[in-house]
């Protein structure tokens, strides 16, 4: 007759799976956000520029054009910060 405690070590692998999978969705998901909440506030200055300097499309277009380098530089800084190699006596 099996015990419960028999099945103890393959419900502790999956636990660690799930644990990863969600680890891994949830870090995907915060770099995802932050992507979008980059380039939305590049467009968002950049229409308040239109409003402010009267140039109707070019300051949303800016916006657009400079949101995208910057959201690209946040993953990379993101992922350096979290998977980058530690140097020695950190």
């Amino acid at each position: 007759m099996l015990r419960k405690h028999d099945f103890a070590p393959a419900r502790q692998t999956r636990r660690r799976q799930l644990f990863r999978y969600l680890w891994a969705a949830s870090y995907f998901a915060g770099i995802g956000l932050s992507v979008a909440m980059t380039v939305l506030a590049c467009i968002w200055l950049g229409r308040e520029a239109d409003a402010f300097f009267d140039i109707a499309p070019n300051g949303t277009i800016a916006g657009i054009f400079l949101g995208f380098p910057v959201a690209i530089y946040s993953i990379y800084h993101q992922v350096k910060m979290h998977f980058g190699k530690k140097e020695d006596g950190e």
